[in-house]
């Protein structure tokens, strides 16, 4: 029986691959060494590099650029579910539609597809990893704008992570260790078990949750203390400052022809 992918992984490594950014250490890069459990508390040097960028022309910042900022301005009563919980039905959810080996040209390929994208919308948050990952810049934009970012970010998003959940079962193993609430967050911490040229690899994984309409949704994750959002974001603001938002929606949007392309 293969062994279920940890989705959320897969899905920090997707984003990297579909606007290319910098990948994540992962398991093709960590096969010498256990990472220390992370904390949650350590910022990535390209995001300390990103603090130190000027700022841009326009309205005075209302943040640093790798501040958190939260999707909204009205909180949602924190959910009553576990946190560590939902993330693991999810998985298991999302496993059982993987099992399914089709055809890549089928109906029922197409309808897989569309069932993972469902799944993985569920428990992944699009617009608050837009947001966040904008962070100051967010506040300069229209709600068109906002909108137009976020959708195509998804879809960038999408495209590369079910190329990859397609690439053949993978030798993975997660192991869920404890979680972590802060009345409207929340932290859950994992071990990502596999191998990497022969070699046994354990990955520190921690996931960064938020609450939302009674249940629990992801918007980062950690993976040997890495954070995910905090390399977009710097990223992110280093575009912006350097060229402006246009720029980088025209980046994405270039990315995003090169996939219709390649899939024509």
């Amino acid at each position: 029986m293969p062994i279920p992918r940890p989705v959320v992984t897969i899905l920090a490594l997707a984003i990297a691959t579909a606007l290319g950014l910098p990948a994540l250490a992962g398991p093709s890069v960590a096969a010498t060494k256990k990472p220390a459990k992370s904390t949650g508390k350590t910022t990535s040097t390209v995001a300390k590099k990103a603090e130190a960028a000027p700022a841009p022309k326009g309205p005075a910042p209302a943040a640093p650029a790798d501040a958190p900022t939260p999707a909204s301005e009205k909180v949602s009563p924190p959910p009553t579910t576990s946190p560590m919980a939902e993330l693991k039905k999810s998985n298991a959810d999302l496993d059982k539609v993987l099992k399914r080996n089709v055809p890549n040209w089928t109906p029922e390929a197409e309808l897989q597809r569309t069932e993972v994208r469902k799944l993985v919308g569920s428990f992944l948050d699009y617009h608050e990893l837009a947001h966040r990952a904008l962070a100051r810049h967010w506040d300069t934009l229209t709600p068109k704008q906002r909108e137009e970012f976020s959708n195509t970010l998804r879809e960038l998003v999408e495209r590369s992570y079910l190329k990859q959940l397609h690439g053949g079962p993978g030798g993975y193993n997660i192991k869920y260790e404890k979680e972590e609430k802060r009345g409207n967050e929340a932290d859950v911490d994992a071990t990502l078990h596999t191998t990497s040229r022969g070699k046994k690899v354990d990955v520190a994984l921690q996931y960064k949750m938020l609450g939302k309409n009674g249940h629990w949704v992801v918007y980062d994750v950690l993976t040997d203390e890495q954070s995910m959002l905090e390399n977009y974001r710097a990223e992110f603001n280093k575009i912006i400052t350097k060229e402006s938002f246009d720029a980088l929606m025209k980046k994405m949007k270039k990315k995003l022809d090169e996939k219709e392309e390649e899939k024509d």
